[in-house]
């Protein structure tokens, strides 16, 4: 298992982290053809209240479904009929799914705007249902990479991702060059440019996985053209059983989106309207310097982790014995915790400069960064512990996690928001998730009757131990630094982020990992 695991995780963890990449490095020159920091920020705050509740509606429709599918085909990999079957079924619930998205935004986009921290409530409207046309193609991609993913299938898999976000990000880039600096057209078209390219993306990456899927003979195009309704009658208990299997996974995937949710929805409401503490205007900036933006930064973490537990989740499925468990969850969370606990370590110290490269320098919002990356490190953890209880059947009980920490968000959001304004949202985050993360935890090790932690402590010590030396010179380094570069250019800030980041990477793989290191060396010197 840990072989594939680690061969899983590593096509993933490469095609996320590629794709998450690109589409930061866009927003530098997106937001230079915006024209003014001012412009920019205004772009941006409506491209995010956009984008959110579209974010929303797509992990609801489709975030669980891969994952779901991907466990039900992995279960029945010894009957071809039966796969062929499940992935026809999953395309009809998938087409429908779509459709009922697109038409509830479109439906529910002036409610959105109106609640939302943005100045201009029509653009708003048109920003959010410009995404509609997405909601009916992304839903099928989704489809087609469950069934990838539960035959084990990751390269066609973490293309597919790759393809998407490339051409989203050529057409957002190509769009916004001809609307701004040939027609000289308003910020507002730019951006419903800007959220129809994921449409794009989207159309391309099916065609991609269609051929694919094609030319291995893992499916037939007739799948694709059907009626739904007499499809949907022959097929009944097994459309059923598919979506049961989907549901928990559908929820708890759409944890972290109904939580950004939750930002943007009551910011307003709290700073505005019933406190008068800020203006709307202020508002709008505040959403983005301490939500939007870096939130865009620390889904990297996010990334790397997400790629662990889908390539995770259908190995451990697999799994019944005691000792199996104990060690296949074992290898998880040691994976996870050897990308998650150096770069958050990394990301802490160089908020400022990372923020910087992208966004153009701004003080203020180095300590929403640095909140906003611990709340993602505890995110990323939480998510991990989920998908490990849904891959061992624990689906209720994930279920009843996710709610608990939404709820508890929703409790600490107006007294935390009232008192540290931006800190609040992220605050109320961490603090939610990290109980349910240590409740997940536990969960796992009574129901197994295991301590997966305590099994690989002596890894993790040293783990531990490695990425505090590595923060310690990386810190020494980045003071030194800053008194000779000028962190307050995007040139400046990038250059630091590299060095220091160099610096870490080699530090943590040389004194975190040595048997790693060890066998590349023995690797290459046979070759």
């Amino acid at each position: 298992m840990k072989k594939n695991l680690l061969s899983g995780t590593f096509w993933l963890s490469s095609a996320n982290l590629l794709c998450k990449i690109l589409g930061i490095i866009y927003l530098i020159p997106w937001l230079l053809m915006m024209g003014s920091q001012e412009a920019g920020l205004r772009a941006q705050a409506l491209y995010n209240v956009a984008y959110l509740p579209y974010a929303l509606f797509l992990t609801l429709g489709t975030a669980g479904f891969p994952s779901g599918i991907a466990k039900k085909i992995a279960a029945e990999k010894d009957d071809p009929q039966k796969i062929q079957l499940l992935f026809k079924s999953s395309l009809g619930i998938m087409e429908g799914i779509g459709i009922v998205s697109a038409v509830l935004m479109f439906v529910f986009a002036p409610l959105l705007s109106r609640i939302s921290p943005v100045s201009d409530v029509q653009e708003a409207v048109w920003a959010i249902r410009s995404l509609c046309p997405s909601l009916l193609v992304i839903p099928i991609l989704s489809a087609l990479r469950g069934y990838f993913q539960g035959v084990s299938d990751v390269i066609p898999y973490s293309v597919s991702h790759v393809l998407e976000q490339l051409i989203r990000v050529i057409v957002i880039l190509m769009g916004t060059f001809y609307i701004r600096m040939i027609l000289n057209g308003s910020i507002f078209s730019a951006v419903v440019i800007s959220t129809m390219a994921s449409c794009v993306g989207g159309l391309v990456s099916i065609v991609y996985l269609i051929f694919i899927g094609k030319r291995k003979n893992y499916f037939r195009l007739r799948f694709f053209v059907f009626r739904p309704n007499s499809f949907l009658q022959e097929q009944r208990p097994l459309v059923l059983s598919v979506i049961r299997e989907s549901l928990p996974f559908i929820y708890v995937g759409s944890a972290i989106s109904l939580a950004q949710l939750i930002d943007q929805v009551t910011l307003k409401g709290i700073l505005h309207s019933l406190t008068h503490q800020l203006s709307l205007a202020q508002v709008e900036v505040l959403f983005t310097q301490a939500s939007a933006n870096p939130n865009k930064l620390t889904v990297l973490l996010i990334t790397i982790i997400g790629s662990i537990s889908v390539t995770s989740l259908p190995l451990l499925t697999k799994l019944r014995e005691k000792q199996d468990l104990l060690v296949g969850i074992s290898d998880v969370l040691r994976l996870a915790l050897t990308f998650l606990i150096p770069a958050t370590i990394g990301m802490l110290l160089l908020a400022g400069p990372m923020y910087t490269v992208f966004f153009g320098y701004d003080p203020a919002t180095t300590g929403y960064m640095r909140v906003a990356i611990g709340t993602t490190a505890i995110l990323s953890i939480c998510s991990i512990l989920l998908s490990i209880m849904q891959a061992v059947g624990l689906h209720r009980a994930a279920v009843a996690l996710v709610t608990r920490a939404l709820l508890i968000k929703l409790m600490l959001q107006f007294p935390l928001v009232w008192l540290t304004k931006g800190y609040g949202l992220n605050l109320a985050t961490g603090a939610a998730f990290l109980i349910i993360t240590i409740q997940s935890y536990q969960i796992i090790c009574n129901n197994y009757q295991i301590q997966p932690l305590h099994y690989v402590r002596n890894y993790l010590k040293q783990l531990t131990l490695a990425a505090g030396g590595m923060g310690l010179l990386c810190l020494v380094v980045y003071l030194q630094l800053n008194n000779i570069i000028m962190v307050e250019t995007r040139t400046g800030a990038l250059l630091i982020s590299i060095i220091i980041a160099g610096i870490g990477t080699i530090m943590y793989t040389l004194v975190g990992l040595p048997r790693q290191v060890q066998k590349l060396k023995q690797r290459f010197l046979v070759r």
